[in-house]
């Protein structure tokens, strides 16, 4: 079942950043977001910038639990705690709009995720 193979893999990444490189697990990954042509991820670690288009990084982490929320946010949906009313709430507190065109794929993405669908 894909939760438990999502769950049970450890993937991690090498993002080549500003100030050199660094290796992410896919896991700690909580969501990232673009600003200004760049993309910000936020982890449980702090927050790193690299230069790669959101599109490619959605291909390479879409297989890993993630979902695209919104043109400029791809999340984990392990930090997902509810979507209601166009709005994903994660376990940080912060709150990330689902645009109405996506928010019933998200919420379909998100169902199966959990294994309710």
């Amino acid at each position: 079942d894909r939760q438990k193979l999502i769950k049970t893999v450890k993937e991690f990444f090498e993002f080549r950043l500003l100030e050199g490189t660094i290796k992410l697990y896919a896991d700690d990954i909580i969501y990232i977001e673009t600003e200004l042509h760049k993309n910000v991820f936020y982890t449980e670690k702090g927050t790193f910038q690299i230069y790669k288009k959101l599109d490619e990084l959605e291909n390479e982490l879409k297989d890993m639990g993630f979902v695209r929320a919104h043109l400029s946010f791809l999340v984990n949906m392990k930090y997902i705690t509810k979507i209601s009313s166009y709005v994903m709430t994660l376990t940080t507190g912060k709150k990330i709009p689902v645009p109405k065109a996506r928010y019933a794929q998200v919420k379909r993405e998100y169902m199966l995720y959990k294994g309710e669908e």
